[in-house]
């Protein structure tokens, strides 16, 4: 006889305060909070949070098999769009990640072609140009304050390969507008206004809007939008098999919802792999002598990328500590999940950074150790969504091996022109509950290698 399912109430954990849920744990704990919560309560446990943050009831799951319920197995009962509403401010409705079903399949059809390897390809000079140009000053400033720079980097490398913007003085302005743009994320007074967070937020968005609104002027102007390498040429050029085009609001939307997506996760993942690096001297010498028998004494070439399986690891082991804190979906149709209904109107929230270091998957998961992805081992394959850094199923990251591709030319850049160290060390913070503020405390000191001992 099949065991009762209990109601989603029933679940182990607290709603909180009324109104307000769990809200107060949450901003001063942060990730910390849900750990604490995981280590309480186990692998299923329940929280509130305000709607005015965008959610309400939700169910917290932990695990392979609740991420392949939430990512695979249950993906048509849940709504992507409405489990990120609190994004739409700066993505709007337009962009892949907030659309469900099939509006959602046919915008990632679309779009698909953008991100293969044929078109990737054409990204890799600018990356390079853009990379090389930017750290040539970090050996001269010495030390950097390091989730700073990596995004400043990671940014002008997404407004360069997918707006075309060339100039210096053009990369900075929206730079300047997008973080205004970004940081509006944490005003809860949703008015438009110059006087709060989202008003100064959206009247940065209007100009980046308006910017590229210009570049799509300038390009019909010109022409040959085939031969564009770069995104918006991509996305003004793109008809599908039925003859379908993005209009100019749907572009400028892509556009901006692609600057989010191509910087931010990368950068907070480049700082922290700086970071292991940092306090790992065995690590940065086990990828330069990879990086030598590779490229000898040249600049990274597009078909030397899969050469280099040890980088390929060390990447795969900074996604694996240091992934997005969580993935959020909205319940439109019950489900079930360890003997409970989790009914619709609740929210459900998966956790990649605990997934990630289950002992259960992985062996000493607070452990830097790359060659837990190398053959025999390949812990990964243990278990189906145990590695979901990127997503999974139908909304998995379409930009991955852009960014694969990027931070191999970061960490590639990096190693052949300098040697560094990051405080604080690992011995003072790890292992680290708290990524995302954590990472702003991240000091990197670089020092030029000789000509003598570098590769340039």
């Amino acid at each position: 006889m099949a065991e009762k399912l209990k109601p989603a109430d029933m679940m182990p954990g607290s709603f909180g305060l009324p109104f307000i849920g769990q809200t107060i744990g949450i901003l001063a704990k942060q990730e910390l909070f849900y750990w604490q919560q995981y280590q309480q309560y186990g692998n299923i446990f329940k929280i509130s949070l305000p709607e005015a943050m965008g959610y309400g009831k939700c169910a917290c799951l932990i695990g392979p098999e609740a991420n392949q319920l939430v990512l695979k197995d249950a993906a048509d009962k849940l709504s992507s769009r409405l489990g990120n509403r609190s994004l739409e401010p700066i993505l709007s409705k337009d962009l892949v990640l907030l659309q469900d079903g099939a509006e959602h399949r046919a915008s990632r059809k679309l779009i698909l072609p953008m991100f293969h390897h044929q078109a990737i390809a054409s990204y890799f000079d600018t990356i390079q140009s853009v990379v090389t140009e930017t750290v040539a000053s970090w050996g001269e400033q010495g030390t950097i304050n390091l989730e700073k720079e990596m995004r400043k980097l990671t940014l002008a490398i997404a407004i360069r390969t997918f707006l075309g913007s060339s100039k210096t003085e053009e990369i900075d302005r929206v730079s300047q507008w997008y973080v205004t743009l970004l940081g509006s994320l944490n005003g809860m007074v949703k008015w438009d206004s110059p006087l709060t967070f989202y008003g100064r937020g959206q009247a940065a968005r209007r100009n980046i809007a308006e910017y590229i609104r210009q570049i799509i002027k300038d390009r019909i102007e010109l022409g040959d939008l085939e031969k564009s390498k770069d995104v918006i040429g991509f996305l003004m050029s793109v008809v599908d098999e039925d003859g379908n085009k993005f209009t100019e609001a749907q572009i400028i939307n892509q556009a901006i919802g692609f600057l989010f997506a191509a910087h931010e996760t990368t950068s907070s993942l480049m700082s922290w792999l700086m970071f292991e690096l940092g306090n790992r001297p065995e690590w940065r010498q086990k990828l330069r002598a990879e990086l030598q028998q590779v490229a000898r004494n040249e600049p990274l070439k597009l078909q030397q990328l899969r050469q280099l399986p040890q980088m390929s690891n060390v990447l795969k082991e900074g996604e694996r500590l240091y992934p997005p804190a969580g993935m959020s979906r909205a319940v439109v149709e019950d489900i079930e999940y360890a003997g409970y209904i989790i009914p619709a109107g609740w929210y459900v929230l998966i956790f990649p950074h605990m997934t990630h270091r289950m002992p259960e998957i992985y062996k000493d998961p607070d452990a830097f150790d790359p060659d837990r992805f190398a053959p025999p081992r390949e812990e990964d394959k243990k278990y189906p969504y145990s590695l979901i850094g990127f997503g999974g199923g139908a909304h998995s990251c379409i930009g991955v091996e852009f960014a694969n591709m990027e931070m191999k030319i970061i960490l590639s850049t990096l190693l052949q022109k300098y040697d560094w160290t990051v405080t604080p060390s690992i011995d003072e913070i790890a292992p680290v509950r708290k990524p995302f503020s954590t990472q702003k405390k991240l000091i990197a000191t670089f020092v030029k290698i000789p000509s003598s001992e570098g590769i340039f």
